[in-house]
């Protein structure tokens, strides 16, 4: 699966929303964390394994800054795992494995969470 770009607020809460679990990479073109770590989101998204079982999203600050202010976005890159409208976990500035646990644990949360209250 491919890492489908969020352009506007309609599309990030479409995304967001869905019964699946979904990351959301947050990244800007000039941020040199971001030019490393996007090839690697992408390779995870390409992965039978996660494929399956979760969304692959990208939000660029630049283009999308109001997605990423409703995100609450800080510093980048950012990804955040989102299922039926919640944030469960993020991870900031990431290193390959620190995203790769991210996406897995993504991959087997979906409806199975446990309720947050």
């Amino acid at each position: 699966m491919a890492v489908l770009p969020l352009t506007n607020l309609t599309e990030y809460e479409e995304a967001i929303a869905r019964d699946k679990p979904v990351v959301v990479s947050f990244c800007a073109t000039w941020a040199p964390r971001c030019r490393v770590i996007t090839p690697v989101f992408r390779r995870l998204s390409e992965l039978p394994e996660f494929a399956a079982t979760v969304g692959f999203h990208s939000v660029d600050l630049d283009e999308a800054a109001d997605v990423a202010q409703k995100a609450g976005v800080g510093p980048v890159p950012v990804f955040m795992v989102f299922c039926h409208g919640t944030r469960l976990s993020e991870v900031v500035a990431p290193g390959p494995e620190a995203l790769r646990e991210l996406v897995a644990w993504a991959s087997t949360t979906g409806d199975d969470r446990p309720d947050d209250g």
